[in-house]
Parts: structure tokens; C-alpha cells; sequence
């Protein structure tokens, strides 16, 4: 009887004891299914870096010149629709052509004469506006800051692509007070490129 029940426990112990090393392997697995699936790898990572800086560096200058442009009467501010278009000109030079000319296929660019990408900016006026009427002298543009550990690989149901998501985005303007919260999002392209798809400081139009 006791060598029945010795054998017995015997075997419920060799029972659970592969369980636990299936589950384990299993789980194993898994993990390193959802590695191999990933699209994006610490170089795409990196590279979506390299592209906000130098996309924060293009801001910067962009509205050193708009500014240096006003003050020496090269951008007369007729309107302000005139004025738009002459921003969105020099940004068109400036932040979009430079940004595909550094970094191959990151962002659709036509220029002005097709459906081009535009920048949000703030208007700046040294006058205080009088009856809804402002003398506008300048522009901010945005600046934004990324948390470069906050990033999160992402696909939805309802979207074909799988997206590459800075989560802890935060943008200002010189002016305000507080920074605002926001994300970024990358794609990967048929090419196999990476390519900006969603930004505070931009309105982007693009087909990937």
C-alpha cells in the first residue's frame, strides 16, 4: 500500500512538474514571437530622434528668418492670408525641404504648388490688437520636447500599420506658460522607410 501510494504521488509530481515546464516554455515563446514581430528596432528608434531634433532645429530657424524678414521689410503684411502664405513659403523651404533632403522619405514634400504640408504658428504683435485689428510683427513656432524612453509600439485593429508612438510629447510656444501634452507617431513605409505621420507642430498631408 504505501509503495501504491509512494508511485502515486510519484507520478501527480512528474504530472505538474511538466505542466509548469510546458507553461513555461510556452510563455517563452510567446515572448520571443512578440519580439520577432516587432516592427520597429532600436535603429528606427533612434533615427525618429535624430529626425525631431533637427525638425525642432528647422523651427528654430524658420522663425528667426520670418522675424529678420519682417523687420527688413522683405514680408510686407498686407492681410493676414498674405502673411499665411509667406510663413508657409519660407517653411516649405526651410522645415520641409531640408527635412526630405536629411532624411530620405520621412516626409512627403510638393512645395506650394501641390498639397503641401504646413507648420503651426503663433502671430506676435509688440502693439495690443485694437477692435479685432492687429499689427502683427512676428511669429513664434512651436518647440517640442520628447521623452525618448516613453515609446510605445502600436497596432490597431482598424488601422493597416503598425505605429512607432512618442507617448510623453510636450510642446510650447515661447509665450505660454505651460507646455501641453501631445504624441508623435512614425510609420514604416512600403519601402521599408520610416515616416513621420502625426506631429503638434505639423499639418501633414501625405499617402504612404
Amino acid at each position: 500500500m504505501k509503495k501504491y501510494l509512494y508511485l502515486l504521488t510519484l507520478f501527480i509530481a512528474i504530472l505538474v512538474l511538466g505542466a509548469c515546464n510546458s507553461e513555461a516554455e510556452n510563455k517563452g515563446d510567446t515572448e520571443q514571437s512578440s519580439e520577432n514581430n516587432k516592427v520597429f528596432n532600436e535603429e528606427d528608434i533612434t533615427r525618429a530622434e535624430e529626425v525631431l531634433i533637427f525638425l525642432n532645429e528647422r523651427m528654430a530657424e524658420l522663425e528667426e528668418k520670418v522675424n529678420k524678414s519682417i523687420q527688413n521689410e522683405e514680408i510686407v503684411i498686407e492681410d493676414e492670408a498674405s502673411f499665411n502664405t509667406q510663413v508657409q513659403e519660407l517653411a516649405d523651404e526651410i522645415v520641409f525641404k531640408k527635412l526630405a533632403e536629411e532624411f530620405d522619405g520621412v516626409i512627403a514634400f510638393e512645395g506650394a504648388a501641390g498639397e503641401n504640408e504646413n507648420i503651426y504658428f503663433n502671430k506676435t504683435s509688440s502693439e495690443p490688437c485694437s477692435l479685432g485689428h492687429c499689427e502683427y510683427d512676428g511669429i513664434e513656432t512651436m518647440q517640442v520636447d520628447v521623452n525618448a524612453g516613453g515609446t510605445e509600439e502600436y497596432k490597431s485593429s482598424h488601422f493597416s500599420m503598425t505605429e512607432l508612438i512618442f507617448e510623453e510629447a510636450k510642446y510650447s510656444y515661447e509665450s505660454d506658460e505651460e507646455e501641453q501634452s501631445s504624441e508623435i507617431h512614425f510609420v514604416k513605409s512600403k519601402e521599408d522607410k520610416l515616416v513621420l505621420a502625426q506631429h503638434p507642430a505639423l499639418d501633414i498631408h501625405q499617402s504612404i
